[in-house]
């Protein structure tokens, strides 16, 4: 009886096409006339290769021990920091190119010890499920703005502007921040976001006996350095 399952789910999960990945550079509405300043002395850019961004999807349903966890991550976040620390103001933008996310790295799986081994097809059709799930070739991009992060300063909650879906949400973030040096920030920080509040319907199969969790937790870490 499990093996008709497993060929059923194989057939579902893993036959699917990767969407179109194919995408404009940045958000439309990213403020590029502040991305592109030059030679601002509190002008911080991400240093994308140095920051990355995880995302933990977790299996649900009855028959969850047939599927597997994921790890989502990316290594292509952009963004700015505007920082001027003597007046105490703080703006921040900063958007990931979600077709360009990856799916199940084998290094990241390793370290979160995570109990389960994906095929390579199996990762293929997962990555596919996704980008139809969040309609990725509709909102290619997440965005996270703060217009004023100077909390950021004195160790407090930040406020921002979370982006996804084409939905916006208001949420108050905590950040681990330092400034490595006179040229360079680093941030690290952790958050859960539900998939529902974004307008977006969890993957699920056999009417939910396995399923994508609603919520998803989200962990970062960002290095910006001057332009």
């Amino acid at each position: 009886m499990i093996r008709p399952i497993l060929l059923t789910l194989a057939l579902i999960s893993c036959t699917n096409n990767i969407e179109d990945t194919s995408q404009p550079a940045m958000p439309a509405d990213f403020p590029t006339d502040q991305y592109n300043t030059a030679g601002a002395d509190n002008f911080y850019r991400v240093d994308a290769q140095k920051s990355q961004i995880q995302v933990m999807v977790r299996r649900g349903g009855l028959m969850a021990k047939l599927g597997h966890d994921h790890i989502v991550s990316s290594n292509q976040l952009q963004g700015f920091i505007k920082l001027d620390s003597t007046a105490g103001l703080c703006k921040a933008a900063f958007f990931v190119p979600l077709g360009l996310m990856e799916v199940d790295n084998q290094l990241l799986r390793d370290q979160a010890q995570m109990d389960t081994n994906p095929s390579a097809t199996d990762i293929a059709g997962t990555k596919g499920n996704m980008l139809k799930s969040i309609e990725a070739k509709l909102f290619p991009f997440a965005q996270i703005r703060s217009s004023d992060c100077s909390n950021l300063l004195s160790g407090d909650r930040v406020a921002v502007e979370l982006e996804l879906h084409g939905v916006t949400q208001q949420r108050q973030l905590s950040l681990d921040w330092q400034q490595v040096n006179s040229k360079t920030l680093a941030a690290n920080g952790s958050f859960s976001i539900l998939q529902s509040d974004f307008g977006i319907a969890a993957f699920s199969i056999m009417n939910g006996l396995i399923r994508v969790e609603d919520r998803l937790d989200i962990s970062f870490q960002l290095t910006a350095t001057l332009d």
